[in-house]
């Protein structure tokens, strides 16, 4: 397929654009500052736009057949960025990238929308709560099958590899790679067009990690943290003592997580704090605590 997609000099701009090149599709790339001419970007179409206004995805979006769109001012953003800031990316950007996607025939959408879209009224959550909106008028109205990806807590962690990462996904947090996994599954369930005057297809899919623990598992978790996690991680607490990991808080279980969120389009997560202990595990065996404390966020 090719795939127009905005915002590619975003955290899952980068993350993406190598496994759609990798699965073989035609790639064409906006964004409103240049990308640079180096991988994952290199040797790609290439169109400077501001998406706040629109101009020139028209020409961009011609013969393509999907419409990957992520530009979006975030929750940690909320402190730098103004409420006429978030409308004007997140909902203004959102209509012209459909607007530039009808007037080019595209038919199908993957959206980058959030979890935050359950807080309805904040600054952020209300901007894709609209967003979504779009989304579905324009399948109502203009036959757009589409599927809106929310995922939850996956940005960089800075030099907090231990907590702001690892500790972050027994709390609601997702590993970005499943992130990327479950956009990437979103745009290989568009592929098939469907049968002429079939209902278009909209989908929600709730892009969140596994749960490997039940409810019952860390009930009691707050009475002994090393105990519990013990139970459920199995060789964990030495781990746990030894790089001060704060575990206090009793960790969340994700709300029709053993259904799995991404069956719809056929994907799967894989990562959770178990595996977090694992790749810890190994850097410890590896270099000792100078190396787990040099980890960096690779995104």
């Amino acid at each position: 397929m090719r795939i127009l997609v905005t915002g590619a000099g975003s955290n899952v701009g980068k993350g993406i654009v190598p496994r759609l090149r990798a699965a073989g599709h035609d790639l064409v790339l906006s964004d409103l500052e240049l990308l640079p001419d180096a991988a994952p970007y290199a040797g790609l179409p290439f169109v400077q736009c501001d998406i706040q206004a629109g101009f020139g995805l028209e020409g961009a979006a011609q013969g393509c057949d999907v419409l990957l769109h992520l530009p979006a001012w975030h929750g940690i953003h909320s402190r730098s960025k103004t409420e006429a800031d978030f409308w004007r990316l997140n909902v203004d950007g959102t209509f012209w990238a459909l607007q530039a996607a009808r007037s080019a025939g595209i038919h199908r959408l993957v959206f980058l929308s959030s979890q935050s879209w359950h807080d309805h009224y904040g600054k952020y959550g209300f901007t894709k709560q609209v967003g979504e909106e779009l989304c579905e008028y324009h399948r109502r109205n203009h036959g757009l099958r589409y599927v809106a990806i929310r995922p939850h807590d996956f940005t960089p962690w800075g030099d907090d590899y231990l907590n702001r990462y690892g500790a972050r996904l027994l709390y609601g947090g997702v590993d970005r790679e499943d992130v990327l996994g479950y956009v990437e599954a979103a745009v290989e369930h568009l592929g098939p067009n469907l049968p002429g005057g079939a209902d278009p297809e909209g989908l929600v899919v709730d892009a969140v990690r596994p749960n490997v623990y039940s409810e019952e598992q860390v009930r009691d978790w707050e009475d002994d943290p090393l105990a519990a996690c013990e139970r459920v991680f199995p060789g964990s607490r030495d781990l746990i003592e030894r790089y001060a990991i704060d575990l206090r808080r009793r960790p969340s279980v994700v709300a029709g997580g053993d259904e799995g969120p991404g069956a719809a389009i056929g994907y799967k997560p894989t990562r959770h704090f178990g595996t977090f202990l694992d790749e810890l595990r190994g850097l410890d065996a590896a270099g000792g605590p100078d190396a787990v404390h040099a980890a960096t966020c690779p995104y």
